[in-house]
């Protein structure tokens, strides 16, 4: 159902040439890396592979992988990376490091109120710790890095950069905003020049589940690629309503670096609107970009 004594001179010296060397090879390894999390509803890898785009995947999963039920390893647990390890390290050692790109997928585990499919079972793990949340996947697009999110870990990024985007429904309440109703395909205006050269100045955007997360509006400095009008459902007591021209898929730059959030999951999207929306609206995705690195960067899934 789914409604992170002094030492002599001489030495001093050394130790600098040392960590500078360090400090190089993790510069590296941020730039080639790219980590994608597996959540329950999405997952972008398919379109990173025909990209020629590797990657490395991180077990986020909050029961299973809806869209591929038949793969019986696609589920809570069965791989040896772990999302918490990566969102909220808190032994010194941060993984994030290693990345220059992040994928969060709609579905990630620890960023909701409840289980999905079972209320009783919270499921808030990552997003209400805090502090090494703030020291780790905040300041991580911050200091260079691409993040992107899909639809339900919109948590992520409210938490991180609450002023960026207003969600529907009250801010303060995780899974706040998952009020869209799906059912039927969302005409979508394209508003970025490079979007709209490869695939027109108008898409269908397909919402392959209800309660998706949904956009009021955003900041002044926040980039608004895809709009467009959609239904959305504030309670269970209340009909639905109407929002006309409200961001759908939207970039904003965070120090220096960049987050990237679509209220729709990728992986429901045909492959060449997916593709473009990887080339086009993502800093530092090229085809055949990511790579394996010895600072335990991306290899190929």
């Amino acid at each position: 159902m789914r409604a992170g004594h002094p030492a002599p001179v001489l030495g001093a010296l050394v130790l600098v040439s040392l960590t500078g060397c360090v400090d190089q090879n993790l510069k590296q390894a941020r730039k080639d890396g790219i980590a994608v999390v597996l959540g329950d509803f999405d997952d972008i890898t398919t379109s990173l592979v025909a990209l020629d785009i590797a990657s490395e995947p991180w077990d986020g999963f909050i029961v299973q992988a809806t869209y591929d039920p038949s793969d019986d390893r696609l589920q809570r647990g069965d791989l040896a990376l772990q999302a918490e390890a990566l969102l909220t390290d808190t032994e010194g050692e941060l993984d994030l490091d290693n990345y220059g790109t992040l994928f969060v997928s709609s579905g990630t585990r620890g960023l909701g109120a409840t289980q999905y499919n079972d209320g009783t079972l919270p499921d808030d793990s990552i997003i209400t710790n805090t502090e090494p949340l703030q020291a780790d996947t905040c300041e991580f697009a911050t200091s260079a890095g691409l993040l992107v999110a899909t639809d339900w870990a919109y948590d992520l990024i409210e938490f991180c950069w609450p002023d960026a985007i207003e969600f529907v429904g009250d801010d303060t309440v995780i899974d706040a905003a998952q009020t869209g109703v799906a059912g039927s395909d969302v005409l979508a205006t394209v508003n970025d020049e490079k979007l709209k050269a490869d695939v027109g100045d108008a898409v269908t955007i397909t919402y392959d589940y209800s309660a998706w997360s949904v956009i009021e509006s955003v900041a002044a400095d926040t980039e608004v690629l895809l709009s467009g009008d959609i239904s959305y459902q504030p309670s269970s007591t209340e009909a639905a309503k109407t929002l006309t021209n409200v961001p759908l898929l939207v970039r904003f730059a965070a120090g220096n670096g960049q987050v990237v959030f679509s209220t729709f999951h990728l992986s429901a999207q045909n492959p060449t609107l997916q593709q473009a929306i990887l080339l086009d609206g993502m800093d530092g995705l090229t085809r055949g970009g990511g790579s394996t690195t010895d600072s335990g960067g991306a290899s190929g899934s």
